[in-house]
């Protein structure tokens, strides 16, 4: 009993983890000779790769590149023993099979003479002298029914080899020679040699492992240094003690959005297509600035983007703050609700009708003045600035339109030229010919601005 609380103790000094789901535990005990029990505690753990790919993560660059070149050669020059270890022993077969044919044809031909004359005692003297001068062990004549004529020698050893040869007289088998090699000292030889050849071998693997330290610390050493450089004042410092851990986790730390250059996509086509500016000047804004409170001016002015952006959206605009007091609304290419600046008109009809409605329901009022004209090129962005630029002369124009209206909707002349307003649209001409202003639209388009009245006054007006 005392013996099998020893051995529980040591087992449990080996394997101190208690019993889990994942581990396969097994507890024998058994009888032994006596009194005295044996314990066996086996514990399969789980997991053992990843804590080994841990272990090496944490080796420092210098070890792993030592370890896997040392690892590398170690193996070619294993696979190299491995190859002449074969090659030695099929060579060495094939000279011992040789020898020892060589030694038998020469007994053979040596007693074939006194076997002729049936001098048994020349026969047995012969045997004993090829004995003592040759490294045949045994030596032993047979004639043709088996029956042993002679021997000499006694053959011991680990490995022992036979070899025969015919007796001929007269080019007859009279018998057979059989002698016995022992090729104890030939698997010797070929035991150091292999042996001299994985000494050599693991020699090597040593000067590779060496070898590949002293430049895996000069690898590592430039790794940290650049580690460093890249590291953060205030970044808190890394206790990796691999070199390339560090320099990843310091890389990951840099801010790269701010580091990394913002490429250009180049200018886009649809900038430099014919735009339709439906362009906004919001008098009653500017009026209000000075005397509503900043939650009232908020409100109001949201409430002037939902009016423009709403109307916008029937037509496919694009909507843009471009001064103070002014937004511009772009219309790019046709589309099946008609041309850009057709769109446009219809944008700024629904616009005004929405604001003129809501004015009945607040004590604010919503005044837009409004004006359309043409541009050859479009707003651009960020990658292209300059239809942007040259889009301002037509901004300002209208800008210029909008502060001399009364209301309304002023068309610039090239608007007026367009073939969907010309035919679609009703409008009158100012008088010093420098455009028209909207008056209306021809029965069925119309009517289709009327339903999205209603449309965006429901969206509008019922709550939330």
């Amino acid at each position: 009993m005392s013996l099998t609380l020893e051995l529980l103790t040591v087992t449990r000094a080996f394997y101190p983890e208690p019993v889990t789901a994942g581990m396969s535990q097994q507890l024998s005990l058994g009888n032994v000779r006596g009194q005295a029990r044996w314990l066996v505690y086996t514990a399969a753990q789980t997991g053992t790769g990843g804590v080994v790919k841990q272990r090496w993560e944490h080796y420092k660059l210098s070890q792993q590149l030592a370890l896997v070149a040392a690892a590398f050669c170690l193996s070619v020059s294993l696979a190299l023993v491995i190859l002449a270890a074969l090659s030695s022993r099929h060579m060495q077969q094939a000279q011992e099979a040789d020898y020892g044919e060589a030694l038998a044809n020469q007994i053979a031909r040596r007693i074939g003479t006194a076997l002729e004359t049936g001098d048994l005692l020349s026969v047995a003297a012969s045997l004993q002298r090829f004995v003592e001068t040759s490294s045949a062990q045994e030596v032993a004549i047979y004639d043709v029914e088996g029956k042993a004529l002679g021997q000499a020698g006694r053959a011991s050893g680990a490995t022992l080899v036979d070899y025969r040869a015919p007796v001929l007289i007269e080019n007859d088998v009279a018998g057979e020679v059989v002698i016995t090699l022992s090729t104890d000292n030939a698997r010797m030889a070929r035991l150091r040699f292999l042996l001299s050849l994985l000494g050599l071998a693991i020699l090597l693997s040593l000067a590779v492992y060496g070898i590949s330290h002293q430049l895996g610390q000069r690898l590592g050493t430039r790794i940290a240094t650049l580690s460093k450089r890249l590291r953060l004042d205030d970044s808190p410092g890394s206790g990796l003690p691999n070199e390339m851990a560090r320099l990843e986790q310091r890389v990951d730390a840099l801010p790269m959005d701010l580091l990394r250059a913002r490429g250009t996509s180049g200018p886009r086509d649809e900038n430099y297509l014919q735009t339709s500016v439906l362009y906004l000047h919001l008098s009653s804004l500017s009026n209000y600035v000075d005397t509503l409170d900043e939650d009232s001016l908020h409100r109001y002015t949201n409430r002037l983007h939902q009016v423009v952006f709403a109307a916008a959206g029937f037509y496919a605009g694009e909507l843009h703050v471009v001064r103070q007091f002014g937004l511009a609304v772009y219309f790019v290419g046709d589309t099946g609700a008609g041309s850009p600046a057709f769109r446009a008109a219809s944008c700024a009809w629904l616009v005004g009708a929405v604001s003129r409605e809501l004015e009945r329901n607040i004590n604010l009022s919503l005044n837009v003045d409004m004006a359309i004209g043409l541009s050859e090129l479009g707003a651009g962005d960020g990658a292209d600035i300059y239809p942007g630029l040259y889009m301002q002369s037509t901004l300002d124009e209208l800008q210029q339109r909008c502060q001399g209206n009364t209301g309304g909707v002023s068309l610039l002349p090239n608007v007026c030229e367009d073939v969907d307003v010309a035919g679609r649209l009703d409008f009158k001409a100012i008088g010093d010919g420098s455009g028209a202003m909207l008056t209306g639209f021809e029965g069925p388009y119309q009517d289709l601005l009327t339903r999205q009245l209603r449309l965006i006054m429901r969206r509008l007006t019922d709550p939330v």
